[in-house]
């Protein structure tokens, strides 16, 4: 195992690499539904691809990664294991204060799951009010997102779930996971004979020109898991993003490797 990530290094090796300036990157995944043609890991896959894609990156260790995360919502389809929120949010304090209890200052969470990013940002407040660290995160794909706005390379135009993004991302690092003959359009289902719009599994639901939140059982919502179009995915258009996020990721870091550490003092 490569010496940048935890697992693979001695106690003595960690002892003498850590500094100030070390930054720690927690890869954060999810299992869970993720359509018909994908498998329940591919958060997983995606935070420990661009982890692996970061190795080399000069003052960065990349801890062991979360495989579950917060996923109730999701809980009806059979594979879907999640944590509570007040659970996952207790291992999110823990991991880091373990990292922080032997000189680590600098934490930031590779999140591939929109739903363990209230549980990060509760843990993060807390640690930094508490400890001299920094704590950021990396949502990987909202960045995917961002990064392909207005390029042309997704059909879709943005990310959805299960979607022409996700698909190619994991055509990309998993290609054998990909059950291609039931790669198919699919999108959420709105109350029948409601001015509601849904958007997405999360609940969030247009109401005259307004995104705002209705909570529904995650059958109600959709009956494949799929909320996108992933018939235009590709392994190469995978490819593309995860170049693009970790350019922007490296950089990212070492920015993030440059902020002050000392709190302001009254």
């Amino acid at each position: 195992m490569d010496k940048t990530f935890i697992a693979g290094l001695t106690w003595e090796e960690f002892r003498d690499t850590v500094n100030s300036g070390t930054v720690v990157v927690v890869p954060v995944g999810s299992t869970e539904l993720e359509g018909i043609h994908l498998p329940l890991g591919v958060d997983t896959i995606m935070a420990d691809g661009v982890a692996a894609k970061l190795a080399d990156e000069p003052g960065v260790l990349i801890g062991p990664t979360l495989p579950i995360g917060y996923s109730k919502w999701f809980n009806p389809f059979p594979g879907t294991i999640s944590l509570e929120h007040d659970t996952l949010t207790r291992v999110f304090l823990e991991y880091c204060t373990c990292l922080i209890n032997h000189g680590v200052k600098r934490i930031v969470f590779l999140n591939s799951h929109r739903g363990n990013n209230s549980c990060i940002e509760a843990a993060a407040r807390t640690l930094i009010l508490e400890k001299k660290v920094r704590i950021g995160m990396l949502s990987i794909w909202k960045l995917a997102n961002d990064l392909t706005a207005g390029s042309g390379l997704i059909k879709e135009g943005k990310f959805t779930h299960a979607g022409e993004i996700m698909t190619s991302a994991i055509m990309a690092l998993k290609p054998e996971t990909v059950v291609t003959s039931k790669i198919m359009p699919d999108s959420v289902k709105s109350p029948e004979g409601s001015a509601f719009d849904v958007k997405n599994s999360l609940g969030e639901t247009n109401f005259q020109g307004s995104i705002q939140t209705v909570y529904q059982d995650i059958r109600d919502v959709t009956d494949t898991g799929i909320m996108g179009d992933p018939t235009p995915a590709s392994a190469e258009k995978g490819e593309t993003v995860l170049k693009l996020i970790t350019d922007y990721a490296r950089s990212f870091l070492q920015e993030f490797r440059n902020l002050p550490i000392a709190k302001k003092t009254e």
